[in-house]
């Protein structure tokens, strides 16, 4: 009698063996999509709280709304705007120099250049170039020059990114302004709203 494994008894213990580590394989495969998705909705709802957060201490601190927002989402007849302009309720630091009585804040949302990224812009309103204006007015002031009406034109002090991987956001309401947010990234949607009452509005 021979000592050994017969060839029946390799092939099982082979196949066995590979049946396990393919489930191995396939639960550490699986465990690492789990991980990233919880990953990826953690990094979405992180930066679209921190954005709406941003967004609504702004309204709440307005002076007055320069977008004219619908009082429901999407009618027909007004769509939801994607970006919201207003002026600013308080004196910014960096800018007192310039000597305005009114400042403006813009969010909006930019996809040419990538991943939807969500813009902060701060900005006043002149009449004459933004590179030599000195006398600042109201968004909706206007003039008579050479016979015609003319309205102040934003004038950009600063635009930068404030949150990515937006793919929508909308704006609506009245004396209540609701934010309807969406982020994706790798196919993974996070959706968020919030409400804001603007003391000043």
């Amino acid at each position: 009698m021979k000592n050994g494994f017969t060839i029946v008894e390799v092939l099982v213990a082979t196949a066995i063996f590979v049946l396990a580590i393919g489930l191995v394989f396939n639960i550490y495969v699986l465990a690492q999509k789990f991980y990233q998705r919880g990953e990826t909705e953690a990094e979405l709802l992180q930066n679209g709280r921190i954005t709406l957060e941003r967004i609504s201490r702004d309204i709440r601190q307005a002076a007055e709304m320069v977008t004219a927002l619908p009082q429901t989402p999407d009618s027909l007849l007004s769509p939801s705007p994607s970006a919201i302009e207003f002026q600013d309720g308080h004196q910014p630091s960096p800018y007192d120099s310039l000597g305005s009585d009114y400042y403006y804040i813009r969010y909006y949302l930019a996809t040419s250049t990538g991943p939807g990224e969500m813009h902060r812009q701060y900005r006043v309103y002149c009449f004459d170039d933004c590179s030599v204006c000195a006398t600042y007015y109201r968004w909706n002031d206007t003039r008579i020059q050479d016979g015609e009406t003319v309205v102040a034109h934003a004038c950009n002090l600063e635009d930068y990114v404030v949150g990515e991987y937006f793919s929508d956001i909308k704006f609506w309401g009245a004396g209540l302004v609701n934010i309807s947010i969406s982020l994706t990234r790798f196919n993974y949607p996070v959706n968020l709203k919030s409400a804001v009452s603007g003391r000043n509005l």
